[in-house]
């Protein structure tokens, strides 16, 4: 199981998005080293692969599994996560911004917290340039993922979850 993101079948987490609207996602199933998720915003469901203590996010296109979170995480650590959105080759750079933290979200203070910075890039012509966009994600030991914030002001607190 992973520490900063407990995948098990029934676990569940709802999440407040800045305009007061609400999802949920939730682990539907587990096979081998294959969890299937479900956000309650999309109609279809996505893949996680955990491997050790790694877990590897399906990123856009079917099987493109990247590095997303692992349980080991050092300050300062970098990883790039590549992907193809409309066409564009793009990645996510990772940066391990802070470990160990207290995060306070909706009220309650979560302890133990990593949080992650993804800068997102578009390769063009063999060069990765920057689009200025980064998002935040804060992950508590034991919890999972408390909050999601970026550079253009979303927001996506935890409000409740459910583990088994």
């Amino acid at each position: 199981m992973m520490q900063y993101y407990p995948l098990a079948p029934g676990n569940s987490w709802a999440y407040k998005q800045k305009d007061d609207s609400t999802y949920t996602n939730a682990v539907v199933s587990i096979s081998g080293n294959m969890v299937t998720m479900q956000n309650s915003t999309v109609p279809t469901p996505s893949r996680v692969k955990i491997e050790g203590h790694t877990m590897y996010n399906e990123m856009v296109d079917k099987d493109n599994f990247q590095l997303w979170l692992k349980d080991d995480l050092q300050q300062g650590e970098t990883w790039d996560a590549p992907f193809t959105a409309n066409g564009l080759n793009s990645i996510m750079a990772f940066t391990v911004k802070e470990i160990g933290i207290h995060k306070e979200v909706e009220g309650k203070t979560y302890s133990d917290v990593v949080m992650l910075e993804a800068e997102s890039k578009i390769n063009m012509n063999g060069n990765l340039i920057s689009t200025q966009f980064f998002t935040q994600y804060y992950y508590a030991n034991g919890v999972g993922l408390i909050l999601t914030t970026s550079s253009l002001g979303d927001e996506h607190a935890l409000l409740r979850f459910e583990l088994h």
